[in-house]
């Protein structure tokens, strides 16, 4: 047993770091590789708490795409005083949650935002309902007219990851205080 899982680890890191898709067919049986972005669930954390910032989004499926529907309120700017925070939890084989296997928290959290988002940062901001996609956002209603949740695979994320499904919670913070929180439940799926 012992050997079998450092061999899966040499496996995981020569596929991870080679990249190519001949080493692909190679280890198709692997954990982790290349994959195809599934959003499964968009919701607010806690929508009975009257954060300062709110995400109230949904998602729809029409013609094989998944769209995002909803609003965002703003009551202050979501600028750089803010830290981001994100929180992942991993659905087991037995379908527990296994919480907090990823934290990750950063200091100026609209340019962070905006930075992980990279490329895809002005297509997801409008798909958001914001027409002005400078940091700080500004306050007020921001109601999103469908936004093609294709558009993250455009992002700045990993190109590979383990397979399986996980939940994301994205805390925006400041002095420890939560201003607002949005969950993404999420399938990376072989492509």
């Amino acid at each position: 047993m012992k050997h079998n899982i450092i061999f899966m680890l040499i496996k995981l890191i020569f596929l991870i770091s080679s990249g190519s898709s001949d080493d692909l067919k190679l280890f198709s049986g692997s954990p982790a590789g290349p994959y195809r972005l599934v959003i499964k669930q968009v919701s607010n954390c806690n929508p009975t708490q009257n954060n300062k910032i709110q995400h109230n989004m949904y998602l729809r499926h029409r013609a094989n795409s998944t769209f995002i529907y909803g609003n965002t309120t703003l009551e202050i700017p979501f600028d750089d005083t803010f830290f981001l925070e994100i929180k992942m939890a991993f659905k087991d084989s037995y379908g527990i949650w296994r919480e907090n296997v990823f934290m990750h928290k950063s200091p100026k959290a609209c340019s962070t935002l905006k930075k992980l988002l990279g490329k895809a940062w002005n297509a997801i901001a409008n798909g958001y309902g914001i027409t002005k996609v400078d940091c700080p956002l500004l306050p007020g209603v921001y109601i999103s007219p469908g936004m093609d949740a294709s558009l993250f695979e455009k992002a700045n994320f990993p190109k590979t990851f383990f397979y399986g499904t996980y939940k994301f919670k994205m805390y925006q913070l400041r002095e420890n205080e939560i201003f607002g929180c949005q969950n993404f439940v999420v399938g990376f799926k072989r492509p």
